[in-house]
This record gives C-alpha cells, structure tokens and sequence, in this order.
C-alpha cells in the first residue's frame, strides 16, 4: 500500500505517505498481488531552491568540520563548535579559534573564561551557551558512569 488515504503516513500528517525506495538489483522475484486500476494522487511539487541551499548548507557545515579536524582542533572544541552552531549559525574557525557573530572569539580549550570580545549581550550570550554545553557535557558523563557501574553491579549479581 503506497497511497493514503488507505495508508496514512507513519507521522501522521495528512497529505504524506511513506515512500519505500527499493534497490532492484537485489529484487529476484515480483509478484502483483493487487493491480491497481486508479491514477495515484499528484506527487508534492519540490521546492528545488530550498533543497539546493539545504545541501549548500549542510556541505558547508561538513567543510567546517574537515577543517576543524585538519587544524587539529581537539574534540571538545569541535562539540562545542556544533553545540553554539545549533543556536547561532554565523560561527566559523579561524585557524583553532571559534569566532561567533565576528564579534566573540573562543580559543583553546574552549571554556567560558576563554570567550573574549566587546563586553555587551553578544559576549554574554555565548558564554551562557558555553557553560550549558560543558554543563551538560558532564552530567551526560554521571550518567554514562552510573550506567556503566548499575551494568557492571548487575554482571556481578547474576555470575
């Protein structure tokens, strides 16, 4: 069943069906179990502009990341680099500085008192976003080690 209404999509919009893309090379055998007699709806007109620079974008970001990469920019920085990118798009590297809104630079090793820039909301801003990155930077870490030691509590208890 490709078409709603017989088949709602699995997120629930109205007017969007699932569409299952198969691979033919790795189909041996066809069997129509149903052969349908209606013209199926029109196809969603694509917007190809806003598909063309959502790959422009994403090309840019995956550049981004080759280059923080290349410039030996440590993980933190690079998890940091994402976390802010979420937030404020304009953010670049310049060499292993994290430059936001060209107006606050972060340097190695990326914590709040290495944020510099004109005192003012931009500066205060970033630093808010750089203390809840590392903030929740550690507690997923207390979580991963209370797992890890309720996993390993339980391997004990059942040997």
């Amino acid at each position: 069943c490709f078409f709603p209404p017989e088949c709602p999509s699995s997120s629930g919009k109205p007017n969007h069906a699932d569409i299952l893309l198969v691979n033919l090379q790795y189909v041996s055998e066809v069997e129509i179990i149903n052969d349908r007699t209606e013209t199926p709806p029109p196809l969603a007109s694509l917007n190809v502009s806003k598909l063309a620079n959502k790959a422009r974008t994403e090309k840019e970001e995956k550049l981004s990341q080759a280059y923080a990469i290349s410039a030996g920019v440590s993980l933190e920085g690079q998890q940091l680099f994402q976390t802010i990118h979420k937030t404020i798009k304009d953010c670049k590297w310049q060499e292993k500085n994290i430059v936001v809104m060209e107006e606050v630079v972060i340097a190695p090793p990326y914590q709040v008192e290495n944020c510099k820039g004109k005192e003012g909301s931009a500066l205060s801003h970033v630093r808010k976003i750089v203390e809840k990155h590392f903030r929740d930077v550690e507690s997923q870490k207390v979580m991963q080690r209370s797992q890890a030691q309720q996993t390993q509590k339980e391997t004990s208890l059942s040997s």
